[in-house]
């Protein structure tokens, strides 16, 4: 589960937290949460540190949003407007998000490993564009909501695998390489795109990509989001990963199921 800050790329974004930012209990709160955080997010030069912690903070606000049914209007209505149309954007997305991930059972088999460096992922999109004429955009928002930008690596609960989520016998057809190396599994995600006539129907290709609605809204709203903010893709990278299963919620930290000593952490939501 994530949210959109907004901020320039810096060289140590993305950092854990070590400690969690206590979420506000009531609309009024959080309004007040999300107004200094969306702040921090714009902010040229703010330390990695502030920006990690920020990040977290409209992560965890958000879900506290999505989870009681009624709130995000009262919330919008009182954050400050310099900052309501990126809290908002944070809302959404987060409410598409958790509509699409039903809680799992059980920890899956995960492994929580670092990301490509966004300079080269964009590069991946644009070429993968080039190639087939499938918008990066749509390419960029798969990616994020399939696997948080690799960062999630391990198979999902029917198979499939690698940054753009392949079962095994549409990566025999559609690709050419590793199935877990981000570059060959963003130019076969397009090719796929493209022969499920993505230039002339996004939609349609996308629900042959994954046959869900939610799904379909929830890429789309994303490709949307990043086509119209320069920074929302920044923001959507440096997201942590969020689990949600039956018995609550829990960050699982860059190093979950490679590290022994890595542990999730369980949140209040």
């Amino acid at each position: 589960m994530q949210a959109s800050p907004r901020h320039r790329p810096s060289a140590g974004r993305a950092k854990p937290v070590s400690i969690l930012p206590a979420i506000g209990g009531s609309p009024a709160r959080i309004a007040r949460q999300l107004t200094t955080a969306e702040s921090v997010l714009a902010t040229v030069g703010a330390s990695p540190g502030a920006l990690a912690r920020q990040a977290l903070t409209v992560q965890l606000a958000c879900l506290r949003i999505a989870v009681h049914p009624g709130w995000a209007d009262r919330v919008l209505d009182q954050v400050k407007p310099p900052q309501r149309a990126a809290a908002s954007a944070d809302i959404a997305a987060t409410a598409d998000l958790v509509a699409l991930t039903p809680p799992d059972a059980r920890f899956p088999r995960w492994r929580i490993v670092p990301a490509e460096p966004l300079a080269r992922l964009r590069a991946d999109y644009h070429a993968a564009q080039a190639a087939t004429g499938v918008g990066w955009s749509y390419l960029a928002a798969i990616n994020f909501v399939e696997t948080d930008f690799g960062r999630i690596a391990g198979p999902s609960s029917a198979g499939a695998q690698g940054p753009m989520q392949f079962l095994p016998a549409t990566w025999a057809a559609y690709g050419h390489g590793d199935i877990h190396r981000a570059k060959d599994a963003i130019l076969a995600a397009a090719r796929f795109l493209a022969d499920h006539g993505a230039v002339g129907n996004i939609s349609s290709a996308l629900y042959a990509y994954n046959p869900s609605s939610r799904y379909v809204d929830a890429v789309l709203r994303c490709a949307r989001r990043i086509r119209a903010d320069s920074l929302a893709l920044v923001g959507d990278y440096d997201r942590q990963v969020i689990l949600r299963l039956a018995r609550g919620w829990v960050l699982l930290p860059r190093g979950y199921g490679i590290n022994p000593a890595v542990r999730p952490i369980p949140l209040r939501i």
